[in-house]
């Protein structure tokens, strides 16, 4: 079972998700990863793209 304490989901749209597949056979391609390592993968480096600006910032 899931840890609940770990992680969330997210519901996409049938065309955000069509797209999030093309992206995942291309991000890393030795490898098919899943969609939810793909969206952390995108998250992660449009965070470090950031460049800290987050930390002040209230989700």
């Amino acid at each position: 079972m899931t840890d609940v304490s770990k992680y969330k989901s997210v519901a996409l749209s049938h065309d955000s998700c069509d797209k999030l597949d093309k992206i995942r056979k291309v991000i890393v391609p030795e490898v098919e990863v899943s969609r939810a390592k793909t969206l952390d993968i995108l998250i992660n480096e449009k965070a470090r793209k950031l460049n800290g600006r987050l930390r002040n910032k209230n989700a």
